[in-house]
């Protein structure tokens, strides 16, 4: 039996790199209060799969329930510009926006992005190949009851040193879907509560963590009081893929060609409790590390169906993780904390379906492409890097195609054909907050919803 827990550090030794002080400033809807836990006693194993009321058909996890800017006005980004009008920075300006966008390509910025509270970002609206952000990190502190869906985060080596390509430091009710992260400079996807904050109902759902840079290249720290990661791809990444403390559920996810750590177990004396289901493990060529890393008896976990493949043979067919496996953490029959229901399927099947639907994929870029040859070698083909330029592609992020937008004559961010097909009038603006057929999604939403799978 392969060992899958060498890493061995100290509790607490490793470095936490956060971003955890953004001084966002939140209005009506912003952090506080004590965490919901959400509903439901599984951990991912079965559920009937009804669709729940929640940010969107299909949002699950801890951070399902985010409003977005549900009832709020409504942003067209027209252009590719770092700031000014019509730029996604004036956009997110304020809070309340459903924003979306009139154009596709790559908005460079020479700065952070700060996004506010309900906001929903729409990145599916985006004609041609979508929209990527590249050049700097984004901040979501205090971004509560935030939606954001299909869009790429491209940090690189261009933008500032020791911080993260996504962060958020404090607030609640935060889902990211179908959104492609990657070129951290010190984490890529961080999560780490500031000091007498809250930061609890977050869900990251179908992505893609990778490639954060050398030489500190972690997919990050999850360290919330209620997160839930699934049927996401942690690729390329030194260390923390992620590296997990507070309450972490974690589902059908897969990790490929880690470095130093692949999942981190808490490293810390403090509590914390996991949730691990269906997920696989795999190593690459660069990896040396311990696969489940730092274990300590105070993190609470409950684990099923989880697989390791070592071999690296170009074929998944790795073996079940087995209790032994996880190191001295302490041993749970049952979920140590409530968790929302994740209806799970097998860890082969997850795989699958991280290849064919994580990600931005309603247009798979050139960096994502990059990385899906890597996993589809089952540890054959894999590597860090220190700089984004080194994959090669034109302008670092690969050619992103434009596209066009449908007419939207009263800027409601519902297209003239698309209203008319739903009975709504193409002239009037307000009709994107009615709900026309009564399920609680706004007209507005449904128009966006419609747009994906």
């Amino acid at each position: 039996m392969d060992p899958v827990g060498a890493g061995g550090a100290t509790p607490g030794s490793e470095a936490s790199g956060s971003d955890a002080s953004s001084g966002v400033t939140t209005g009506p809807g912003g952090a506080g209060g004590a965490p919901s836990p959400g509903v439901g006693g599984g951990a991912g194993t079965g559920g009937s799969g009804a669709v729940e009321f929640g940010a969107f058909p299909g949002a699950q996890g801890f951070g399902r329930m985010a409003t977005g800017a549900r009832g709020g006005d409504v942003y067209h980004v027209t252009n590719l510009n770092d700031s000014g009008p019509g730029s996604l920075r004036d956009a997110i300006s304020q809070p309340h926006r459903t924003v979306v966008f009139d154009v596709g390509g790559v908005i460079k910025i020479d700065s952070r992005l700060v996004f506010k509270n309900n906001q929903t970002i729409a990145g599916q609206t985006a004609p041609g190949g979508g929209i990527t952000i590249y050049g700097n990190g984004t901040s979501f502190s205090g971004a509560s009851n935030t939606i954001v869906r299909y869009v790429r985060f491209r940090m690189g080596k261009i933008g500032e040193s020791g911080k993260d390509t996504v962060t958020m430091a404090n607030g609640h009710d935060v889902i990211w879907d179908h959104c492609s992260l990657s070129w951290g400079r010190d984490g890529t996807f961080d999560l780490n509560r500031e000091s007498g904050a809250e930061l609890y109902n977050i869900t990251l759902q179908d992505a893609i963590v990778a490639q954060g840079l050398q030489t500190h290249s972690t997919g990050g720290i999850v360290n919330t009081s209620a997160t839930s990661i699934i049927r996401s791809l942690y690729i390329d990444n030194n260390s923390r893929n992620p590296k997990a403390r507070g309450t972490l559920q974690f589902v059908n996810n897969v990790v490929y060609n880690w470095v130093a750590s692949g999942y981190i177990l808490g490293d810390t004396s403090g509590r914390s409790d996991g949730a691990m289901v269906g997920n696989y493990l795999i190593t690459g060529p660069e990896t040396k590390g311990g696969t489940l890393d730092s274990p300590t008896p105070e993190y609470h976990l409950y684990a099923v169906d989880n697989w390791y493949d070592s071999n690296k043979d170009g074929v998944l067919n790795g073996r079940l993780l087995g209790q032994g496996d996880f190191g001295s953490v302490t041993w749970e029959a049952a979920p140590s904390v409530e968790v929302p229901d994740v209806p799970a399927m097998s860890a082969e099947d997850a795989f699958d379906h991280v290849m064919n639907h994580a990600g931005a994929s309603l247009w798979r870029d050139p960096v994502d492409d990059f990385v899906m040859e890597e996993l589809a070698s089952l540890g054959t083909d894999g590597a860090t890097i220190s700089d984004e330029k080194s994959l090669g592609l034109p302008n670092a992020v690969g050619d992103i195609p434009g596209g066009s937008a449908p007419r939207d004559t009263d800027q409601d961010g519902m297209p003239d054909a698309w209203e008319v097909s739903a009975a709504l009038d193409p002239g009037d603006p307000e009709d994107r907050n009615g709900d026309r057929n009564g399920d609680g999604w706004t007209n507005l939403e449904e128009y966006i919803n419609s747009l994906v799978p």
